[in-house]
C-alpha cells in the first residue's frame, strides 16, 4: 500500500507542477500583454493630448472673440437705447407743445371764422 500511496503522491506532485507551470506561463503572457496595453494607452493618451491642446486653444480664442463681440454689441445697443429714449422724450415734448400751440391757433381761427360768419349773417 505504501507504493500505491507513493505513486499517487508522485503523480499529484507532477501534475501540480505541470499546472503551476501552465498557470505561470499564462500569468507571464498576461503581464506581457498588460505591459503592451499600457504602452499603447500611454501613446494614445499622448496623441489625444497633443491633438486636443490646439483645439482647446482655438475654442478658448473663439469664446474670447465671441465674448468681445457680444460686449461690443451690448454697448452699442445700450447707446442706441439711450439715444432712442432721448429722441422720444424730445418728440413727445415737441408734440405736446405743438398740440398746445395748435389748439390755441385753432381756437383763435375758429373765433375769427365765427365772428366773420356772424358778421356776414348780421349784414343780411
Amino acid at each position: 500500500m505504501d507504493t500505491q500511496l507513493t505513486q499517487g503522491l508522485t503523480f499529484l506532485a507532477w501534475t501540480s507542477a505541470g499546472f503551476l507551470i501552465v498557470v505561470g506561463i499564462f500569468v507571464v503572457k498576461l503581464l506581457f500583454d498588460l505591459s503592451r496595453l499600457t504602452v499603447s494607452l500611454n501613446k494614445s493618451a499622448k496623441i489625444v493630448h497633443t491633438e486636443l491642446e490646439p483645439i482647446l486653444k482655438n475654442v478658448g480664442e473663439s469664446a474670447a472673440t465671441i465674448n468681445k463681440l457680444v460686449q461690443s454689441t451690448d454697448k452699442k445697443v445700450g447707446k442706441f437705447t439711450e439715444t432712442y429714449n432721448k429722441i422720444s422724450k424730445i418728440v413727445i415734448k415737441t408734440i405736446s407743445k405743438a398740440s398746445v400751440v395748435s389748439g390755441y391757433v385753432l381756437k383763435e381761427t375758429f373765433k375769427s371764422v365765427y365772428s366773420a360768419v356772424k358778421g356776414m349773417l348780421q349784414k343780411k
